[in-house]
């Protein structure tokens, strides 16, 4: 090595040099918030560009497991001095510009604008560049560094050959505490390969090693990529080659999915938009044309101004070629799954809301079928969970892919987008909403209509229960409301102060019989929501269905009302309160109190502050069931006897009344005899 660098021939500048580029700082440290597989793909380039064969991106770490060095080598050209000094001093300017292809023709060049190499303040702070190059048949050696505390400052120093061929290395130290989190994820050789495939396609005898792996495109392509023809606006017409974007699909899922900006050989110069989301393709789609060769960073993000034709068009070719494909993959497993015998649907889905569950299970298995085992029962059972979460409770739905077939987070993100984007688990959660809630009306139609039951059911531990789970009768938006714990005091001295035989919801537990069981009480209830500007608060008193609702009931609910209302720690608040009285049968010594001509049937008392409501079972059942009237046409649902029982056990286990229990396994165990007797 002595022996070459005492030979070194003159060079037309002095061994070191200091610069500073007439570009401001802030305009070079724009390049620390660029993608980092970006960052490394450019400097990849800039080595292919010197007709380098192997390029080696290595990660140092740590004892930690810390990135602490990028370090890419190539056996290219290298640079000369006199190179470095002309390339690092113009910000803009390289040797490149005026060439389409590498020196001696061998191979299409990338890189035209001299912005690469910064490219590289996205992964560290001190950046240095080691090169050896042939000058008049002798080997040379030139050292550039830069660093982020003074990004406009460059140092060039003629060196001896820091190796014993000609090529580069360069070596970027990373902060302490700096992520490098996108070079690390499992995706990340698989995203370089991306940017890079066409490129290792065209010239196989070119080697690309990322972290120990070797990038092929062949190992993580899926077929052959497909060319889609662009809908473009006239003013392209006579461009030769025509604008094409070319799909191509990866058996391996990216993180960075953005449309890729190519010269018409599918060399990537640049990226377009967001990362496209998609549960079921992992692909990559390359907007190839000659418009693009030799623009800048600046060029390439004004190009949405500039070629907003071009790139709409492009947009939804795409968007076209994955309804398409997507339909053919679901296709294509569905067909599986129907040959295997464990598609878990028919044909024809007997209802609307079926047809959409069935849809979005073909959606969720298609985006699952690499994480779905290969066969047996482990494979049935996986379908049957997803058919099931699928039925009763979507929301169940990311647990299974996570736990039972552990997909990936960017996997289980992808799918979830997509289903967000289609609204299909929306519907089908509504569906099951209201199927639920006609179950219930239906349930407790069942319980009231029967003397027996409805004098054995217990307000404390089954009625009250129920009701608690069920507030969107009183009103949708009760649904998700909460008990005020700071209404206790005041409604609990209220009722010491007129001596009734009421209970608050939360005291329940204290209520019991001699026997041990839950007493037969009346129930008060309380609920408050609230927004920026007002509150709203309910209040409702369960009867027990033994008591009919007359002049002495109404006049003590009306008493809670004007009592609380008057309660100073609530006077004057921007509060509007609602108070019910819910009675299986109430006199008629009442009926023209709550049958005004004004107003509507069942309210009392209505003032500014407060309104009083006396309902019966039948007419709250009445009006939730026309509520969901509508949903219940289009789903195609009848509330059967069957059916009610089987939500009744499924949901209110812990709340049936005894003889109904004993009615339902009296009816189990005969259909078991049954069962016996034909088996035998």
């Amino acid at each position: 090595m002595e022996a070459v660098g005492a030979g070194l021939p003159t060079q037309s500048g002095p061994p070191l040099t200091e610069f500073e580029l007439s570009v401001g700082e802030r305009k070079i440290l724009q390049f620390k918030r660029k993608p980092q597989i970006t960052a490394v793909a450019e400097l990849v380039w800039n080595a292919l560009d010197a007709n380098a064969t192997e390029v080696d991106v290595e990660l140092r770490r740590s004892s930690m497991k810390a990135i602490t060095d990028v370090v890419v080598t190539d056996n290219g050209h290298g640079m000369t001095p006199e190179r470095a000094r002309t390339a690092f001093q113009a910000y803009g300017r390289t040797w490149k510009t005026s060439r389409t292809h590498t020196e001696g023709a061998e191979r299409i060049l990338h890189g035209r604008n001299g912005e690469g190499r910064l490219y590289a303040f996205a992964l560290g702070d001190q950046l240095t560049w080691e090169s050896a190059a042939v000058v008049d048949d002798v080997l040379v050696g030139v050292r550039i560094r830069g660093n982020a505390d003074h990004a406009t400052i460059w140092r060039v120093e003629e060196t001896a050959p820091p190796r014993e061929r000609p090529g580069t290395t360069v070596q970027i130290s990373v902060p302490e505490g700096k992520p490098l989190s996108r070079l690390e994820r499992d995706d990340a050789a698989a995203s370089l390969t991306a940017k890079l495939a066409f490129y290792l396609r065209a010239y196989p005898h070119v080697r690309v090693t990322f972290d120990g792996r070797r990038l092929d495109p062949i190992d993580i392509i899926v077929g052959e990529p497909v060319d889609l023809e662009l809908d473009l606006p006239q003013e392209y017409a006579h461009e030769d080659p025509p604008a094409v974007v070319t799909f191509v699909e990866w058996t391996k899922r990216m993180g960075d999915r953005k449309m890729l900006l190519c010269n018409a050989d599918g060399i990537a110069l640049g990226e377009h938009g967001s990362d496209w989301s998609d549960g079921i393709i992992s692909f990559t789609p390359y907007l190839r044309t000659n418009l693009f060769n030799g623009l800048s960073v600046d060029d390439l993000h004004g190009l949405t101004m500039s070629h907003s034709g071009l790139l709409d068009a492009a947009v939804k070719a795409v968007q076209r070629h994955l309804a398409v494909r997507g339909a053919q993959i679901s296709a294509e497993v569905v067909r599986q799954l129907k040959t295997e015998g464990i598609y878990p649907y028919d044909d024809q889905p007997a209802t609307g809301a079926l047809a959409i569950e069935r849809q979005t299970f073909d959606v969720v298995v298609t985006a699952a079928r690499h994480a779905l085992p290969n066969r047996g029962p482990a494979r049935n059972l996986s379908v049957n969970l997803i058919r099931t979460a699928l039925e009763s409770s979507p929301g169940d739905l990311h647990t299974i892919l996570e736990k039972v077939l552990a997909l990936s987070d960017a996997d289980r993100r992808h799918l979830k987008n997509l289903l967000d984007s289609t609204d299909l688990t929306h519907v089908i959660g509504a569906a099951t909403t209201v199927t639920n809630r006609l179950n219930f009306i239906q349930l407790m139609r069942k319980f009231l209509a029967d003397d027996h039951l409805r004098k054995s059911l217990r307000e404390v531990d089954q009625l009250h229960p129920m009701v608690n789970k069920n507030l969107w009768l009183f009103g949708e938006d009760w649904h998700m409301s909460r008990s005020e714990m700071g209404l206790t005091n005041v409604l609990q001295a209220h009722l010491e102060d007129l001596g009734e035989d009421v209970v608050l919801e939360h005291e329940l537990e204290a209520v019991t019989q001699p026997d041990g069981r839950s007493g037969r009480v009346d129930i008060l209830m309380f609920r408050s929501r609230r927004d920026d500007s007002s509150t709203e608060r309910l209040v409702i008193e369960l009867k027990r269905p033994t008591v009919k609702v007359g002049p002495k009931e109404l006049a003590q609910i009306k008493g809670y009302a004007e009592a609380i209302v008057d309660d100073p720690q609530y006077s004057g608040v921007n509060c509007k309160w609602r108070f019910y009285l819910i009675t299986y049968e109430y006199s008629d010594k009442i009926h023209r109190e709550i049958r005004s001509k004004d107003r509507p049937d069942g309210l009392a008392v209505v003032q500014e502050e407060y309104e009083v409501w006396v309902k019966s079972w039948g007419e709250i059942l009445d009006a939730g069931e026309r509520k969901l009237r509508f949903f219940q046409e289009q789903l195609n649902y009848e509330a059967t006897d069957d059916r009610v029982t089987q939500h009744l056990r499924e949901s209110y286990s812990h709340f049936i009344p005894d003889a109904l229990a004993g009615s339902q396994d009296e009816a189990e165990g005969s259909q078991r005899d049954e069962a016996v007797d034909t088996t035998a």
